[in-house]
């Protein structure tokens, strides 16, 4: 049984990597479609999935693979930071009116009370 060990941990390890990527490509689904609401929410579950996954020690034999699978990782977030910086450049001239008609409201509002 013991020789099985390392095995199934390097199974359960990839099953968790595999996981984590998931999640990284619901996040980045999620900023595609403009889906801002649950981002948040996203990426704190994968968060999750992350420190579970490096709370335990890593070993010297996994080192670059999981150096690759990191920067594979940085890759997404920055597809999702970029489309986040784009939408919000799109959506500051909606913010702006939203605000100068709120003010407008609020003047009004009081003048006729």
């Amino acid at each position: 049984m013991q020789l099985n060990m390392p095995t199934e941990q390097a199974e359960r390890h990839e099953d968790a990597w595999h996981a984590i990527l998931h999640a990284s490509q619901t996040l980045l689904d999620a900023a595609q479609t403009a889906n801002w609401e649950d981002l948040s929410e996203l990426a704190t579950e994968r968060d999750s999935l992350i420190r579970a996954y490096f709370s335990k020690p890593i070993t010297v034999e996994n080192a670059l693979q999981i150096r690759d699978k990191i920067t594979r990782l940085l890759a997404m977030d920055d597809q999702v930071l970029g489309l986040a910086r784009k939408d919000q450049d799109n959506l500051l001239p909606v913010l702006k009116t939203l605000t100068r008609n709120k003010k407008a409201i609020g003047a009004y509002h009081q003048h006729s009370g």
